[in-house]
């Protein structure tokens, strides 16, 4: 349902909420060298925004979302994952917090 001041949409799943901007424009928050590294990786990129109240809700959120998703995952905290690998990250390491450990140190 969208949200009455932002228009995003809200999404309450499992306990959890969510906030969605589904409309690309966080591609804008991007430099033109981390848009160019993304092009070459994957294409011209969509940009979906997700916000959610903790950690576990965002790891329920993306393992079920992100399951067969051909694509690229930025934790917004420096790193930019294929999303395969990123999940394959939540399962070696099911507690693990991408804002606070960076995916190098779990290898």
């Amino acid at each position: 349902m969208p949200d009455a001041a932002t228009g995003d949409e809200r999404l309450h799943w499992h306990g959890y909420s969510y906030h969605l901007d589904l409309s690309g424009r966080i591609l804008a928050d991007y430099e033109p060298d981390e848009l160019e590294e993304v092009r070459s990786q994957i294409g011209e990129p969509y940009g979906v925004y997700v916000s959610c109240e903790s950690m576990d809700a965002a790891r329920a959120f993306l393992r079920r979302v992100l399951d067969g998703f051909d694509g690229l995952i930025d934790t917004n905290h420096y790193e930019i994952l294929p999303a395969h690998e990123f999940l394959t990250l939540l399962d070696h390491h099911p507690g693990w917090d991408w804002r606070r450990r960076p995916s190098a140190d779990l290898r």
